[in-house]
């Protein structure tokens, strides 16, 4: 891939055709350093497993201490909790990111 460095101006001193070719441009720069910040995320929690298993912590859930199955560890190494914990963690999330009023008992 070619990077290629372009004015964040778009107008008639632009090299951009018209407006909607600096848009995309733009666009595309954007989801570039998304996407790399993503992998540098995912990077940094698989070194961080790979420490966990330096320290023989790793496939052991960080909310309960009982173990990670193995199906999950191999789908997403780097994971910290076991299902039940991690729905359970979504769960109060959810919760508490809701107005109060949305509750009915």
């Amino acid at each position: 891939m070619v990077l290629e460095e372009f004015s964040d101006r778009v107008g008639d001193n632009s090299p951009f055709a018209d407006l909607m070719e600096g848009v995309q441009v733009n666009t595309e720069r954007e989801v570039g350093v998304a996407t790399r910040s993503r992998l540098v995320e995912r990077a940094n929690r698989l070194a961080e497993a790979l420490e966990r298993h330096r320290n023989g912590e790793y496939g052991i859930c960080e909310e309960g201490g009982q173990a990670i199955s193995a199906a999950r560890l191999r789908a997403m190494p780097e994971v910290t909790t076991c299902v039940c914990c991690q729905n359970d963690l979504e769960g109060t999330a959810q919760r508490s990111s809701r107005p109060p009023f949305l509750f009915s008992k």
